[in-house]
């Protein structure tokens, strides 16, 4: 897990449990410094009720994280069926690992796929790139392995160069039209962030992306929204602990009775960091005109060991946020921006990884040994003799769209979020010309004016035109300006029609 180079910025904000927090932007700087920079993810830890604490059923909220940077760890089929007998719905992998891949089909468990950073130029540059990444390390192992997202890059927009991270969203788009064409329709397609790319984040419903990322992130947020897929975010309260323990209480970052803080603007109060973390994103995402993109907490997890100069690694303290945070997201009242929506969670991480590089607490953030005992009880075990639930097989922890939101059997044409103004410019006045597309709702007064966006007029008028031409793959083209959508992005009042 990348250092949390959580600009931290969301962390402090919320974190000063039970201490006066002073929004100014020193308490932003304060955690900047992080190195979040050169970790790898893969290791988790998850629980229940406590020490001892067993279960019976799987928790459809709950999922782990499971890195391979280690030379004992067992065979991925003995981890295939370790996984089944805890309450655990769902993994998430760093690559696709055909061994790994195979081994967690007919388990019963989602799967999300990790796409290494490094791929990612290639992948934006080349559709046909993307398409042979899908059908080397998608179509062999799907439908068998229930894969439910593909995450493209891991914190790329905090990390990465600019010849990474000005590729990402093209990457995104590639491979999204790659899985339709293969038709694979129910696999989303995001990417991880860390809180680095907050440059603000208190009070949670003030928080602001960083103004550099801007530019990108609106691309990514477009593509999100067009496409029903999460925003994936690691937050993690231990770094913001770790940096800042004077302003940050260890009760507010382990979810223990505290005094909380108080957003000024909301007046929501909070009684944890994680939840001020998850409602920073919320608000970022606002402040940019959206806010129909699910978060999910794709890393979040405690270390049991660490260097002297790591501040509250321990064993008795990771068991104890890992088994809080599970009662936490396992109790489904969400967080108080978003109250009653479930926090769908990965933990970081499944294993102690004894390869991966820097500080002890990277290599002790599993929750298991390779030896696959405990590094201690957080009631991740079903009770023998208890079948797991019947609806494992329909957990998708990363694809948490509603039903309503993807309701339907058609399919749309939209614009890609990467695409130029003046490209969408031609194809709106194409398609609202001699394309005779309707486009009288994106007219001032229209059902669609509003937002009076290029991006979402063209869109509109794209999806008119796709329609009335037979929603031929060809018809939404456009020059490699639209991509077709199983997801029906209509808003509001604003209906996009279909077939």
């Amino acid at each position: 897990m990348n250092p949390c180079v959580c600009s931290c910025l969301a962390f402090a904000l919320l974190s000063l449990a039970g201490t006066a927090l002073a929004d100014s932007p020193q308490n932003d700087a304060i955690f900047g410094a992080q190195q979040w920079r050169n970790r790898r993810r893969g290791g988790g830890r998850g629980s229940l009720g406590g020490r001892g604490h067993t279960t019976h059923a799987k928790l459809p909220n709950l999922g782990v994280n499971y890195g391979l940077v280690a030379n004992n760890l067992p065979a991925p089929e003995t981890v295939g069926q370790m996984l089944q007998g805890t309450i655990i719905s769902s993994v998430k992998l760093y690559e696709a690992d055909a061994t790994v891949l195979r081994a967690l089909s007919h388990t019963g468990l989602s799967v999300v796929v990790g796409v290494p950073d490094e791929n990612i130029p290639m992948l934006g540059t080349s559709p046909n790139a993307a398409v042979s990444w899908v059908e080397t390390n998608i179509v062999p192992f799907y439908p068998t392995s229930n894969i439910v997202t593909l995450v493209v890059g891991n914190e790329v927009l905090s990390k990465t160069t600019m010849d990474v991270s000005n590729h990402l969203v093209r990457a995104m788009e590639n491979l999204y039209t790659a899985l339709l064409y293969s038709n694979i329709q129910n696999v989303s397609v995001s990417t991880t962030h860390s809180m680095a790319v907050l440059a603000t984040s208190f009070p949670p419903s003030a928080a602001q992306f960083q103004p550099e990322l801007l530019p990108l992130m609106r691309q990514v947020l477009s593509f999100l929204s067009s496409t029903s897929s999460p925003f994936m975010s690691n937050s993690y309260p231990y770094f913001a602990y770790k940096q800042n323990p004077e302003v940050i209480s260890l009760d507010y970052a382990l979810f223990r009775q505290n005094a909380g803080v108080t957003d000024s603007n909301s007046g929501l109060h909070y009684s944890n960091l994680f939840d001020a973390q998850v409602d920073a994103i919320y608000g970022a995402m606002k402040a940019l005109g959206y806010d129909n993109i699910p978060v999910v907490v794709a890393e979040s997890g405690w270390p049991s060991a660490g260097d002297p100069d790591e501040l509250g690694a321990s064993v008795a303290n990771a068991q104890e946020y890992n088994a809080n945070l599970i009662k936490h997201i396992n109790a489904n009242v969400g967080t108080p921006a978003k109250p009653n929506i479930p926090i769908y969670t990965y933990i970081f991480a499944l294993f102690n990884e004894n390869m991966k590089p820097g500080p002890t607490s990277e290599r002790n953030f599993g929750l298991f040994h390779p030896d696959e005992s405990q590094v201690y009880d957080v009631g991740l075990k079903i009770s023998e003799g208890v079948p797991p639930s019947a609806s494992t097989n329909d957990v998708n922890l990363a694809n948490t769209t509603t039903a309503t939101m993807r309701s339907g059997t058609g399919t749309w044409c939209v614009a890609k979020p990467s695409m130029s103004s003046a490209l969408l410019q031609q194809i709106l006045l194409f398609c609202c010309g001699e394309g005779g597309a309707d486009c009288s709702p994106i007219q001032p007064k229209g059902s669609c004016f509003s937002p009076n966006n290029l991006i979402f007029h063209a869109s509109y008028a794209m999806n008119s035109y796709y329609q009335r031409q037979g929603r031929n793959v060809w018809n939404c083209d456009f020059n490699g300006g639209g991509m077709i959508s199983p997801n029906n992005p209509s808003y509001g009042a604003c209906n996009y029609p279909t077939q």
